[in-house]
């Protein structure tokens, strides 16, 4: 009976202890950590040359801040900053599209000379600063979970981009039947320098261990911004087989899966 009431003890002791943890967590002004998404990117085209691939992702890794506001510790405000590695992948295109290059160059529409090009699949390789801005909803602790939710906006800059075309170049009597590969491609403009989407995700924190925190989370976003936009004709890149300059058109949702640990 003796050893049996100490084990009770031992429990409600371990019990309070973490749920003290737990509380001291919830509570505090200000939590901090390292994250890390991966996200399956969803892309819509709205123009008659291209097909995205079926699988196009991202992934990131950062630091995240969770505060909450003064008198209502369910309530507060998600941010941080994350470095986002990109891959958009285009398998074809629907109609023949063309573009001429000098050297890594992509030239433009009023820029001379060049060496003309069949393209038939792209891929872009960018590297960019997420900004994810969200309110945060909060739960009262259950044990050492706490489930909440977030709603907000995903800002994200681009600060570096790559290239990776395959296609054709023509032979002496005009004709594209020499396959080239065009590696680490340079073409400004080409994507917008600013991508935003709006909203929302869902998780748990388990306060497993004194005031650190284990915190996964899934959320969607809508994109708000093109992913490529040229607003002067002249700075198109990209011909059809009538001659016809243009710019790829097309949006992007994601599904974000975050995994975070807060201190």
């Amino acid at each position: 009976m003796k050893k049996l009431s100490l084990i009770c003890f031992g429990l409600l002791l371990v019990c309070g202890v973490q749920s003290v943890c737990a509380q001291e967590t919830q509570t505090k002004k200000l939590n901090a950590g390292m994250t890390g998404n991966f996200a399956p990117n969803f892309v819509k085209v709205s123009d008659p040359y291209f097909t995205p691939a079926p699988f196009n992702h991202d992934l990131s890794v950062g630091m995240i801040f969770n505060t909450h506001f003064a008198g209502n510790r369910n309530l507060g405000i998600s941010t941080g900053f994350e470095f986002e590695f990109t891959k958009l992948n285009y398998t074809g295109t629907t109609d023949s599209v063309f573009y001429r290059y000098a050297g890594a160059n992509i030239l433009h529409q009023d820029e001379l000379g060049g060496t003309s090009y069949y393209l038939t699949d792209r891929q872009y390789n960018t590297v960019g600063i997420a900004v994810p801005l969200m309110m945060l909803f909060r739960m009262d602790p259950i044990g050492d979970w706490t489930i909440f939710g977030k709603f907000g906006v995903r800002n994200s800059l681009m600060v570096s981009q790559r290239i990776n075309d395959r296609g054709f170049e023509a032979d002496a009597s005009g004709v594209y039947n020499v396959a080239k590969e065009n590696a680490n491609m340079k073409s400004f403009g080409d994507q917008l320098f600013y991508k935003g989407s709006v909203g929302f995700s869902a998780g748990a924190e388990w306060n497993f261990a004194g005031s650190t925190s284990l915190v996964p989370e899934i959320g969607f976003f809508y994109g708000l911004t093109p992913l490529h936009f040229r607003a002067i004709k002249d700075n198109y890149t990209l011909a059809n087989s009538s001659g016809e300059y243009f710019y790829q058109k097309a949006r992007q949702n994601q599904l974000i899966v975050k995994l975070s640990i807060l201190f």
